[in-house]
């Protein structure tokens, strides 16, 4: 019995401890709705192509174990047509924009421009939004590692997702989120 008495504050400690986090998983805020077009390099591989867009799958809320950040909605975009814009002699963020405003690209919208930096996996994103000027312009032009990215035993994997959910939110913000 005198046992049973001792271990009663470590009991109620990890009940309290259980409660308190299962509350507040069910309190975390819902994934940011947002549409987002990938348009990658029209010279790129396909294979890049599809891990680029493999990652970018992979920060929607619900489509890996560790989760995401988003709730992705279709943009109504055409990618053909933003392609162009990675490879254009006129300034890539001017491109997106004249796009989106000739497409009446309203609300959260967000283009990813993707292009490969020439060694390895290593990708260069250009997250663009609805706005006249950058919200962020540290964090809407970055460099992934798409394999320590998508590698779940990378110590990288974090630091990447998180960069490219930086992007797009900076993005999203442009847009006037």
């Amino acid at each position: 019995m005198r046992a049973l008495t001792s271990l009663r504050p470590a009991l109620l400690a990890a009940g309290l401890v259980a409660a308190l986090g299962s509350a507040a998983a069910a309190q975390s805020p819902p994934p940011l709705g947002v549409k987002v077009l990938m348009a990658a390099n029209p010279h790129m591989d396909p294979s890049q192509r599809a891990a680029n867009e493999a990652f970018l799958a992979s920060l929607e809320s619900g489509a890996t174990a560790s989760g995401g950040w988003f709730r992705f909605m279709p943009s109504g975009l055409d990618a053909e047509r933003y392609q162009h814009c990675t490879i254009s002699a006129q300034d890539s963020r001017e491109c997106v924009r004249r796009y989106l405003e000739q497409d009446g690209a309203t609300g959260a919208t967000v283009v990813v421009l993707a292009s490969d930096r020439g060694a390895g996996d290593e990708m260069r994103w250009l997250c663009v939004g609805l706005g006249k000027r950058l919200f962020n312009a540290e964090r809407q032009s970055i460099t992934l590692d798409l394999a320590a990215a998508m590698d779940p035993d990378s110590p990288m994997r974090m630091q990447q997702r998180a960069a490219a959910a930086g992007c797009i939110t900076a993005a999203g913000a442009e847009s006037g989120w």
